[in-house]
């Protein structure tokens, strides 16, 4: 049985805004999230940080990207202009950007949306 997706009643900020993603986005680590949540909500999807007040620093010290070790940076822009819709859900800054489907072409063009890997600026320490 699923549930409502619990959502704000706001807009993603504008296509500027920058947005992170916590953990390096493997497509099948990223295939397994999505799925999990279809299974909640009924909709494939995945979660997203935006950097709205703060810096990008503040933002991966966050309950919710702290303990990773490594982040991927986007925009909101890049997001939208590769198709995706995005959505104000949980509590903020978070995100939710919704994937249509799950095949490696919608995967592949997630992931064009990011940059590489970086290090977690606030994460847990290598090793």
């Amino acid at each position: 049985m699923s549930r409502t997706l619990p959502l704000r009643p706001e807009h993603p900020p504008d296509d500027a805004t920058v947005v992170l993603r916590a953990g390096v986005m493997a497509a099948e680590v990223v295939r397994r999230a999505a799925e999990r949540t279809f299974d909640a909500y009924a909709v494939y999807r995945v979660s997203l940080e935006g950097v709205i007040g703060q810096t990008v620093l503040d933002a991966c010290r966050g309950e919710r990207v702290a303990a990773y070790r490594q982040i991927r940076l986007s925009t909101f822009g890049r997001l939208r202009r590769a198709g995706f819709a995005l959505l104000a859900t949980f509590g903020a800054p978070h995100f939710t950007v919704v994937l249509p489907d799950l095949s490696e072409v919608t995967l592949a063009r997630l992931d064009d949306c990011f940059d590489d890997p970086i290090v977690n600026p606030a994460g847990p320490p290598p090793g």
